[in-house]
């Protein structure tokens, strides 16, 4: 039978139709079966609302900071800077509950997995960097989580990965409350500072060291204090009251200069000494002597070398820049006390100079070695000392350390077999000895191994006359020797070859050379 035009394209209509039909089901339930995260930030969970009391407020500084505070009006044009920063910090994150997990596992996710994570919003006033006044509030933004259904959307909120929309919600939210604490905390400061009322220099250091501690009225009072210092003999005003938390990080550079370093070898201390009489070698022994030793130093985690060290975070001359040091100089502090005067550790050398002597000049004055100059003082120009160096005065290598190249004696000696196959290749020593190879297998094998190794390079060398013949220069110990040789040679392109001959003769420098920094 044939089917009429007609009946084929109403067929073909139909079948179309059901596929759309079956499309758009499969979309539907493509939808429904989609999970998705969602959080929302719970405004029920912050700790207080305070009502606003004030406005604004008239204070005795000027914001300074990323965030705006137009509320915080100065009382004065040139009001010392106060930071305001803002900032939010996790405190605690709270999971599922068991119950919950089996109610989000049993209906395979349509009642959603949910958590809590509580942050702590905080607005903070700061000077010298320390708290001045702060707004601290707490509160909750709740995650919402479904692997097949949709069904966090109920919960409204952020559809996100993460929840910084919902900070972002909270931080506008919480804004004006910071605002209102923060005022009402400087009102209360803004009370005590009234009824003090500190006008002398006692009374002003008084305040500063106890009810100003943390004021925002601490800085005007700081500064107060500062500018009542008397016109003559001003560093000893302020010499008197360093005591005072942060007093000399807001003087003048020119007067920091005189004030930085340990009691009795600051700038101000060393001036007065040299007026009576006492030698700027003096004072530079001093100096050097009194560098912390490493027990009184600092356990700091150094960001630049993420690495741990012990550094000198207060006395000696934290804090000492370069302009500091200019200042010194050009008020007559003599530059090479002045060049010292830095956390810079000294070198053993200078250390060793400084307490001998060794180092003075023409005049007998003691001065500052330059690095190179420090860096000879570790070589003998003899071959006199108990270690010879592989290169000598002319920087070229050692005749006795070409032969050992030569030899290729690097690659074959050291412990065990490889030594006796060191010794075969020297002089054949062990040509005599039947049962090398079992005997040299053991560790009185290795032992016996290392002791001919070194014998066999030595004689591979020329042997010990003409190593010390040959040698024009000398080490009096192997740290030395390491220090010197990696620091003057370690760039050369035969740094590696040298080493690896010299370190037969003198197996304890591998491991010397290791430990050079």
């Amino acid at each position: 039978m044939t089917l009429s035009p007609t009946r084929s394209v109403s067929k073909v209509k139909q079948t179309s139709i059901q596929r759309a039909g079956i499309s758009l089901l499969g979309l539907s339930l493509a939808t429904l079966l989609t999970g998705c995260q969602t959080y929302k930030f719970d405004r029920d969970s912050v700790s207080t609302i305070l009502p606003a009391t004030s406005e604004t407020a008239t204070v005795p500084f000027q914001v300074a900071g990323y965030e705006k505070a137009d509320w915080l009006i100065p009382a004065y044009e040139d009001a010392p800077g106060v930071a305001l920063k803002h900032s939010v910090e996790r405190v605690h994150w709270e999971g599922t509950s068991f119950l919950g997990f089996l109610a989000t596992l049993g209906t395979l996710s349509l009642i959603p997995g949910h958590d809590k994570s509580t942050y702590a919003d905080v607005y903070e006033l700061s000077w010298q960097g320390e708290s001045l006044a702060q707004s601290r509030l707490e509160y909750s933004v709740d995650g919402y989580v479904s692997l097949y259904f949709p069904t966090p959307l109920l919960f409204l909120g952020s559809w996100e990965s993460h929840d910084l929309a919902e900070r972002a919600k909270a931080k506008a939210y919480l804004a004006d409350t910071h605002k209102t604490q923060l005022l009402s905390t400087i009102d209360e400061q803004q009370t005590e500072f009234e009824r003090i009322n500190p006008q002398t220099t006692e009374e002003i250091a008084d305040y500063l060291s106890g009810p100003g501690e943390h004021s925002v009225y601490r800085p005007q009072a700081m500064l107060r204090l500062i500018d009542l210092a008397p016109e003559t003999n001003a560093l000893a005003y302020h010499s008197t009251y360093l005591p005072i938390r942060g007093y000399l990080q807001a003087l003048p550079l020119e007067y920091q200069a005189w004030l930085i370093g340990p009691e009795g070898l600051r700038g101000i201390d060393l001036q007065g000494e040299l007026e009576q009489g006492v030698t700027a070698d003096d004072l530079l022994i001093r100096v050097v002597k009194a560098y912390p030793p490493e027990e009184q130093r600092q356990l700091t985690y150094l960001p630049e070398t993420q690495k741990w060290a012990r550094v000198i975070t207060s006395h000696y001359y934290t804090g000492m820049t370069d302009a500091h040091r200019t200042t010194l100089k050009e008020a007559g502090l003599p530059a090479r006390l002045v060049d010292r005067m830095t956390n810079d550790e000294p070198s053993p050398q200078l250390v060793a100079a400084v307490k001998t002597g060794k180092l003075r000049d023409a005049s007998g004055n003691i001065r500052i070695p330059t690095k190179e100059e420090l860096l000879e003082q570790l070589v003998r120009n003899d071959n006199l000392g108990k270690y010879m160096s592989p290169y000598t005065s002319d920087d070229v290598l050692a005749e006795w350390v070409n032969s050992a190249i030569n030899a290729n004696i690097g690659s074959t000696v050291g412990t065990g077999v490889g030594a006796a196959a060191g010794a075969y290749l020297g002089e054949k020593a062990l040509e005599q000895v039947p049962f090398v190879g079992s005997f040299l297998g053991g560790a009185v094998g290795a032992e016996v191994g290392k002791s001919v190794g070194r014998e066999t390079a030595i004689s591979a060398s020329g042997g010990w006359e003409a190593i010390r013949s040959t040698s024009d220069r000398s080490f009096d110990d192997i740290s030395s020797m390491a220090r010197y040789l990696k620091a003057k040679y370690g760039h050369t392109g035969n740094f590696a070859d040298a080493m690896d001959a010299t370190r037969q003769i003198y197996p304890e420098l591998a491991e010397t050379l290791a430990q050079v920094r």
